[in-house]
């Protein structure tokens, strides 16, 4: 085996060496071996598990019955969306979708189907007319609450059992779409085929007559809208038409015709104002010119002076006629353009009125047309079975049951902290095992030599022999004289194992002698069927003679030397000089003495015994004795010196030691042995 080194500092020496195997390599093999050792658990556990699933889906279960319908949902927008924009309706068709499938889904719904089918009386969704067993959880939870509070429950108030009662229903219901398709699909499931399809084909057409309904309110709501928004735009035409005319009458406005003549009139008249002008400046000059020269006629001056006047007066009366004109001209364009204003504006509300009005006509003429944007593409059919999915219940059960029994399997070796394997013993305690003893069928302690008299090829009479030849071919030269059985703990079958090794000894022909070593909790009398004459303390002490102190028993060819309460401590006892002398004495007389000392660990008597022993036997119970407390009582003996002969692995169940084939004559004795 390869060793594993730790290293020391340097210039020292290794600081441990530890074996591959001491590392605990995870076992495999050996794991594999206890699921295959536990394969009656698993199956037990697997069956188990079955047979309560078939009961639950086969007896207890209420059956359920799906029926579904189907409907398709219009994918173009129906006869109302042209006023969407109006309205601000508009969605995109995934939202839609939803909508409809919430709504399909309402209160609002659900309530109506509640009370049209008059589900308030159906147990399956109303569960308060469902009686509460008076053992149930919710029964006894009942009495109690009533009990404290010295008053019974209130019954539930109406509107709570219409509300859960809509919450059945919807729990009992789905819907949903099909994907990439305007088809969405209603399910109902209860406990009765015919139910269940009366309830999704209910639901559907509560659907599609909400629907109706809703168009119905849309219409009645846009006719309205409309209306007062027809009413609104009339009454601005007609106070634009108004305000037309009365500009017309306050400001008479010409026509383009006129308004032009009246344009080349002002021009013309500016034309012969600058000719005046003019001429009145020449004259001007001229009178001027001649006014300078030498005198002039009295003639020519009064000429000149007429022709100024007559200018001036021209000027000034063509100047008047032209601040008319432009006054006139100025006028008309101011009028033209808040006249052509006024035109536009009213043309603007006269094409908006006659719209709505045309909306208005034909929704007004829709108000009896509206149908569903959804329709039933296929009926529900009476509903078909769809739960408890027996065979999915049963092969879960079979998978749940099987990993609970692996799981126990595996927990179980992996928190035992006994020993069920006498090679697992033999390597961890680094002692021999010399023998095996099954647990024997007795009911009572005192059929114990009748069952070795009555079953001599018994397995547990095998055993005790196999222990008893391997005692004394272990030193055939010196075989032991005194052996002493111990154990670390009460209970583990070490007064058993005395007993027996007791007879198999003087079936040889050899004097035994069987010593109850333990006086703190002496159980002798269990195993005989007569009274002790006298005790060991007794007869160590000199106060009853040993031969009168002798128990025996017709069914053992063995003196018996039993022990009692007494007033000192039997470690004192064993500690003296006189049970060191009386031992002394038993030898020169018998030929093989057996000591049922006391568990090492609660008490110190098996470690005085033990140095006064030829063979220590060392009982451990088969898959009881905690592996911690094995090794605390062998360290117990050890440190005194004492050499443990070997171990013994007692109360064995046969049956559980073949399935886990953890004893040899587990599977390989059994024909040799009788029950």
């Amino acid at each position: 085996m390869a060793n594993v080194i730790i290293d020391a500092p340097p210039g020292g020496k290794p600081l441990s060496a530890v074996t591959l195997e001491q590392i605990a390599p995870l076992d495999f093999l050996g794991l594999l071996r206890a699921l295959w050792h536990g394969k009656s658990t698993i199956a037990f556990t697997t069956i188990l598990a079955v047979l309560l699933a078939g009961y639950y889906a086969f007896a207890v279960a209420t059956p359920h019955y799906a029926a579904t319908t189907t409907l398709q949902m219009a994918p173009t927008p129906g006869p109302m969306a042209d006023i969407a924009p109006l309205t601000g309706a508009a969605a995109s068709d995934q939202a839609r979708i939803n909508t409809e499938i919430a709504i399909l889904q309402s209160d609002r719904l659900l309530g109506q189907l509640v009370i049209q089918h008059g589900l308030l009386h159906d147990p399956e969704f109303n569960r308060h007319l469902i009686p509460v067993p008076a053992l149930s959880v919710s029964g006894l939870r009942t009495r109690i609450r009533d009990t404290l509070t010295g008053q019974p429950q209130p019954a539930p108030d109406p509107q709570a059992i219409f509300e859960k009662t809509v919450e059945n229903l919807r729990d009992a219901i789905t819907a949903g779409p099909q994907r990439d398709s305007y088809i969405f699909k209603i399910t109902a499931t209860t406990e009765a085929p015919a139910k269940s399809a009366q309830i999704a084909n209910a639901l559907a057409q509560l659907y599609l007559a909400d629907q109706v309904a809703a168009k119905h309110g849309a219409t009645e709501a846009a006719v309205t809208w409309l209306s007062d928004r027809v009413s609104q735009l009339q009454m601005d035409l007609e106070a634009k038409e108004t305000a037309i005319n009365a500009l017309i009458t306050r400001t008479p406005v010409q026509d383009g015709a006129a308004l032009d003549a009246l344009s080349r009139q002002a021009i013309d008249t500016g034309q012969r104002l600058a000719q005046a002008r003019n001429a009145l400046a020449e004259a001007r000059n001229r009178a001027t010119a001649t006014a300078r020269m030498s005198p002039a006629t009295a003639s020519d001056a009064r000429h000149e002076d007429t022709d100024i006047t007559r200018l001036t007066s021209q000027v000034a009366a063509l100047e008047m006629f032209q601040t008319s004109l432009n006054n006139q001209l100025a006028a008309q364009s101011e009028g033209q353009i808040r006249l052509q204003q006024l035109h536009r504006e009213a043309d603007a509300t006269r094409v908006i009125y006659e719209t709505f009005l045309t909306r208005l006509q034909d929704t007004q003429i829709r108000r009896g047309t509206q149908h569903p944007d959804s329709r039933v593409l296929s009926p529900a059919n009476p509903g078909r079975y769809v739960a408890p999915r027996k065979l999915l219940i049963l092969i879960i059960a079979a998978l749940l049951g099987g990993v609970a029994g692996l799981v126990w399997v595996l927990v179980r070796r992996s928190l035992g902290t006994g020993f069920d394997d006498a090679r697992a013993l033999m390597d961890r305690m680094g002692l021999p095992v010399v023998g095996q003893i099954p647990l024997m069928p007795l009911r009572r302690r005192d059929q114990l030599l009748t069952y070795l008299r009555d079953k001599p090829a018994s397995a547990a009479a095998e055993a005790i022999r196999n222990l008893r030849t391997r005692l004394l071919l272990d030193n055939p030269s010196a075989p032991p004289q005194v052996i002493l059985c111990t154990s670390s703990v009460p209970g583990e079958g070490k007064t058993t194992q005395s007993i027996c090794l007791a007879q198999d000894l003087s079936r040889l022909g050899r004097k035994v002698l069987l010593i109850d070593a333990d006086a703190r909790r002496s159980a002798y009398q269990d195993y005989f069927q007569k009274h002790a004459p006298g005790s060991l303390a007794q007869v160590v002490l000199g106060r009853v003679p040993f031969q009168e102190a002798i128990l025996r028993d017709p069914r053992l060819d063995a003196d018996i030397l039993c022990s009692a309460q007494m007033a000192r401590s039997p470690a004192d006892l064993f500690f003296g000089a006189a049970f060191k002398a009386f031992m002394s004495e038993l030898r020169a007389t018998y030929d093989h003495i057996i000591l049922d000392a006391p568990p090492v660990l609660p008490v110190p008597d098996a470690r005085l015994l033990a140095p006064l022993s030829d063979a220590v036997l060392y009982t451990v119970a088969w898959r009881t004795t905690p592996e911690k407390l094995v090794e605390a009582g062998i360290a117990e003996l050890r440190s005194l010196h004492v050499p443990i002969t070997g171990l013994v692995l007692s109360r064995i169940d046969m049956r559980k030691a073949r399935a886990a084939g953890s004893a040899y004559y587990a599977d390989y004795s059994r024909a040799y042995h009788q029950n």
